[in-house]
């Protein structure tokens, strides 16, 4: 089913399939002081067949959560990097197999920590699929005063290579943005332009995702339920300001690994982009054979391919520690969405749960964040 033929937002099929299992879950969440707000969509032959929004932006706030929310996807930004790569290699700029060597030459010589001992440098995929040797840990675990809060792309890349390796390439997984940021700095290398704007040529133009960005703005700090206390009751220059100042102390590192914001309607589109096989409309923009590596498990993993979670079944996906969910299932083009922003402990049950009304056939799995 081709992109095109899909509804989006409110406009929910004509006879809605009943989910009772569903809208317990969501009441149980409405009634939850821990989740303020959310929102479960589930999409079927490219339509929407059940779209629930309840609660409000935070406990205090009197901000309705509705189809205009945008949402801090955290980690799920991986699998949209990791298609974004999809996309370069189905152009013959990349392979996944390339050493990142190949384009950041700090890789070419690196060590193992602790020790005098010289490995080899780790592949994209390695970097994708948390294989490549760095140590485990997100942003939010490094100290105040790291360089990655202060370097760009390419600082941050020489940073980590001179920091080491934590284990042998594809001998471990570790859980870590740092890959990403290797390859997304490899991106800006090969293509000669700074990560967001490949982004946003090479993937989020052509899916129509056009509310899935790095860069927050006016608008959408009004619609995003972690800022949006912030800018309420300030004019649009006062939160401008606020604006400036938060990327002013965030520094100019893009964290391709966590920081993209967007709406049920974007993921949507990305996730019909997969089970499309990489079709938008007519057009192919990544080649099905392509795309169809990121969903192969990889050496030293227990369930991931390269920026996605494997659940059994057919269906891929990932969470976020933000407490959202974006899935698929490849073999029936079912997707399930499940947006809050309440962190993954509190959104568990609500996300789990979900998941087995919409894929009762797929493994069990630990959805990490």
């Amino acid at each position: 089913m081709a992109l095109t033929c899909f509804a989006l937002a409110s406009q929910t099929a004509a006879a809605e399939p009943s989910f009772p299992e569903l809208e317990t879950l969501i009441a149980s969440a409405d009634s939850n002081l821990k989740i303020p707000g959310g929102s479960v969509r589930v999409v079927e032959d490219g339509e929407i067949i059940f779209d629930r929004y309840f609660g409000t932006f935070s406990e205090d706030s009197k901000i309705p959560w509705d189809e205009q929310t945008v949402v801090a996807i955290a980690s799920i930004s991986k699998s949209v990097t990791a298609t974004l790569v999809a996309v370069l290699v189905g152009e013959g700029n990349l392979s996944f197999d390339d050493p990142i060597a190949k384009y950041l030459p700090e890789y070419a010589e690196l060590k193992l920590q602790n020790s005098d001992q010289s490995i080899r440098s780790p592949t994209i995929a390695e970097c994708l699929s948390h294989t490549a040797g760095f140590p485990g840990g997100t942003m939010g675990k490094l100290p105040k005063n790291s360089p990655v809060k202060r370097g760009d792309q390419a600082e941050v890349a020489r940073h980590l290579a001179t920091q080491g390796l934590a284990a042998r390439p594809g001998t471990q997984y570790a859980y870590t943005f740092r890959g990403y940021a290797a390859v997304s700095r490899l991106i800006e290398v090969v293509t000669g332009r700074p990560i967001a704007e490949v982004m946003r040529e090479k993937l989020l133009s052509p899916l129509g995702m056009n509310e899935t960005t790095f860069t927050l703005g006016v608008s959408l700090v009004r619609r995003l339920p972690l800022f949006a206390s912030r800018a309420e009751g300030r004019s649009d220059e006062e939160v401008a300001a606020q604006i400036e100042r938060y990327r002013a102390e965030r520094g100019p590192f893009v964290n391709t690994a966590g920081s993209l914001i967007s709406t049920p309607n974007d993921l949507q589109r990305f996730l019909q982009f997969h089970a499309d096989k990489g079709l938008v409309g007519s057009r192919q923009i990544v080649p099905a054979s392509v795309l169809a590596k990121l969903y192969r498990k990889q050496p030293a993993t227990k369930n991931y391919g390269l920026g996605f979670n494997l659940r059994g079944g057919g269906v891929v996906g990932h969470g976020g520690a933000t407490g959202t969910s974006a899935s698929a299932d490849l073999k029936t083009g079912r997707i399930l969405i499940v947006f809050t922003q309440a962190g993954s402990p509190s959104a568990r049950p609500l996300i789990s749960g979900a998941a087995k009304v919409g894929f009762p056939q797929a493994l069990s799995s630990k959805d990490r964040p």
